[in-house]
């Protein structure tokens, strides 16, 4: 083991094609992490499959959330401590042997015992996934960064829907799709096992001072008083400030919608517009694929404007405006050319809304205290977390009961809860400070 890791372990940081490869194998195994949990494509004919009710399905979803945040919590400090690489390599690789399992499925038990497993497993790479993928893009610009490190998740969801409405209308089984995820997750995990590669403990440590060395040429340095004594002393901290509280409640309300499609959107599209399962992942397919191409452009522009809090608020008005549009529709089959357009342009909308608000909450953090960048970011996922357990069922029963429309309903609240809670923030008024210090950040990074 300890020559595998020596043998995978980089003394020297990577530069030019050597560090942009590295960077999309950790991009790659971002989306591998999500892919092999894409069940969306396939809950129109799996559910039936189990007898398994919205209801009940909606439970298992917040349980599985609470039992993969608990191994997330423990994951972390393994990655720490034996590296990013090794934890991912052998998390990916046990991940996808299980997702093979899943042919085995035949009743509610053997399905929750096997998902269960898998999301125990998957949950302990998910802080060494996004700190590999902070070691290697370090250097780029702040919203591109968070652009790319939302590439896994949304390509995860492209690829599985994109599959699926190729693939369903030929073999029409959701056996079938497992065993393609299977070897296309196999296809993916091979150049992710015999290339990527980490960082030294070493390396990693000369880029933190690198990274401490630019906030001192910022007037930022924190001083020996700013660093939190324990984790409760982290959170009485940086809870005491009313932005953090808006930031993150807002951008909770604000991805209602994308939690829902993201765990139902087939089933969405089916029921509420009379799809058949193969069109109802095409109409997902469209939404993660604009998705997808938004959250860069995004990245680019924001960077471009040094602008976040309004390209924010201009995509949450375009979301609500196109929600408000389509919720009197649901019900109605509307043509696939309408459909389409709906679902790529929600996509979009979605994205650019939340790409500027990802550098904005990293820079109010900076404001606050640049020690407390990781407990910021851990509060955020826990609350959103919180979200998902509590909707996932609920909007499953509200779907059940009253339809999918009247779910976006509350997910166009949550829209407009956002807008007001992003009003009343301060938009990172230091971004010309930044700005102005940029030339002696360059500077320092590049020595």
């Amino acid at each position: 083991m300890n020559s595998f890791v020596a043998v995978r372990t980089l003394t020297e940081y990577p530069r030019g094609s050597h560090r942009w490869s590295l960077l999309i194998l950790t991009v790659l195994a971002s989306i591998l992490g999500a892919y092999d949990f894409q069940l969306a494509p396939l809950l129109p004919i799996l559910l039936p499959y189990l007898h398994m009710s919205h209801t009940a399905y909606g439970i298992f979803i917040t349980f599985t959330v609470l039992i993969s945040g608990i191994s997330a919590f423990f994951g972390g400090p393994l990655a720490d401590r034996y590296g990013r690489v090794l934890i991912i390599d052998v998390c990916l690789g046990c991940v996808t042997a299980l997702l093979f399992l899943n042919v085995l499925i035949t009743n509610i038990v053997t399905f929750v015992i096997l998902r269960l497993l898998m999301g125990i497993v998957a949950g302990l790479t998910a802080g060494a996934g996004a700190a590999l993928i902070r070691d290697m893009s370090p250097r780029l610009s702040r919203a591109l960064a968070f652009g790319l490190l939302t590439i896994g998740p949304v390509g995860a969801n492209f690829l599985s829907n994109y599959v699926a409405g190729a693939t369903l209308p030929i073999y029409h089984s959701w056996q079938s799709q497992i065993w393609i995820m299977g070897f296309l997750a196999v296809a993916m995990y091979i150049p992710i096992v015999l290339w990527l590669c980490d960082l030294s403990p070493e390396l990693r440590m000369q880029i933190m001072k690198t990274e401490i060395q630019a906030l001192a040429a910022e007037g930022r340095l924190p001083s020996a008083s700013e660093l939190p004594s324990s984790t409760g002393d982290a959170f009485r901290r940086l809870l005491g400030h009313l932005e953090v509280w808006l930031l993150v409640f807002g951008i909770t309300a604000n991805l209602t919608l994308y939690f829902a499609i993201q765990g139902f959107g087939p089933l969405m599209f089916t029921e509420a517009f009379h799809y058949s399962p193969a069109e109802a992942a095409k109409m997902n397919e469209y939404f993660w694929l604009a998705n997808l191409g938004a959250l860069v452009l995004t990245g680019l522009v924001s960077d471009r404007l040094q602008a976040r809090k309004p390209i924010a608020i201009f995509g949450a008005i375009l979301a609500s405006l196109l929600m408000a549009w389509w919720i009197p529709r649901f019900g109605v089959e509307l043509p696939r050319a309408t459909m389409t357009m709906v679902a790529s342009l929600m996509g979009c909308f979605l994205a650019i809304a939340y790409v500027p608000w990802a550098a904005q909450f990293s820079e109010a953090l900076e404001d606050v205290s640049p020690a407390l960048q990781a407990t910021g970011w851990a509060f955020f996922g826990l609350v959103a977390r919180a979200w998902v357990a509590i909707s996932a069922p609920l909007s499953l029963y509200v779907a059940v009961h009253y339809g999918w429309g009247e779910w976006v309903k509350v997910a166009l609240g949550g829209m407009i809860i956002y807008i007001v809670a992003m009003a009343f923030t301060r938009g990172h008024a230091a971004v010309e400070e930044h700005a102005q210090a940029a030339p002696a950040t360059d500077r320092v990074t590049a020595g």
